[in-house]
């Protein structure tokens, strides 16, 4: 039998984690990673020095760019003062990110980013909001964008007892459904698609609490 988690005891574990400091099983508090970095100093000239992260988190990926000298629209449900306070006095980049708090599926894509970052978010939308917030990313997009995503497909969560776990109205992509959803909304622009087996471990049994296969979507607009 599945035990179905709703969505706002999902949002209260990640707004207790982030208000205390505290590191999830995923490494929420992690560094942004070498595959990243590579793609964000991989960026030519000509894309527009503004970037959009969808799902922020903890904000190490918003961080990064505003000190790469990107203006920065940071989104996520989280509330926006976790993140001001971190950002408070930090340099003279901090000025450079603007946080807004709301649903990623929520918020409107309606000029354009020269980066678009989702991280470890688009899997917990449904697949209609997911399809709608890649397409507004695409139809906006500046004719020198680029877009990095990481989204988790095939994904087996458990409890402690072993019973399986669901969030409600999650997107539940196959690695299959995830590449012709990408396939479709990018097409014309050059497009790297990664897969890795990704799990996470309770602390306490030791035992697997989280298993996906996890796609990078690595995007360059080739409309110019």
């Amino acid at each position: 039998m599945t035990n179905l988690v709703s969505k706002a005891s999902v949002h209260a574990f990640y707004v207790d984690a982030i208000r205390h400091g505290r590191n999830t099983a995923e490494n929420l508090l992690a560094p942004t990673s070498e595959r990243f970095n590579s793609f964000l100093k991989s960026i030519g000239k000509g894309t527009p020095q503004t970037a959009l992260d969808l799902g922020y988190g903890a904000g190490n990926y918003s961080i990064a760019m505003a000190r790469a000298g990107y203006r920065v629209v940071a989104v996520d449900q989280l509330p926006s003062r976790l993140f001001l306070q971190r950002l408070d006095a930090q340099g003279d980049w901090d000025h450079r990110i603007d946080v807004k708090e709301c649903l990623v599926e929520e918020y409107s894509i309606d000029h354009e980013f020269g980066i678009v970052v989702a991280r470890d978010v688009l899997h917990y939308l449904s697949k209609s909001d997911v399809e709608s917030v890649l397409e507004n990313a695409v139809v906006n997009a500046h004719a020198r964008s680029h877009h990095y995503l990481e989204v988790f497909t095939s994904i087996t969560r458990r409890s402690r007892d072993g019973r399986i776990r669901q969030v409600e109205g999650e997107a539940g992509y196959s690695p299959e459904s995830f590449g012709h959803l990408i396939e479709r909304v990018y097409d014309g622009w050059e497009v790297t698609l990664l897969w890795d087996e990704h799990a996470e471990k309770d602390s306490r049994t030791g035992e697997n609490c989280f298993e996906a296969i996890r796609a990078t979507v690595i995007a360059a607009n080739a409309s110019v």
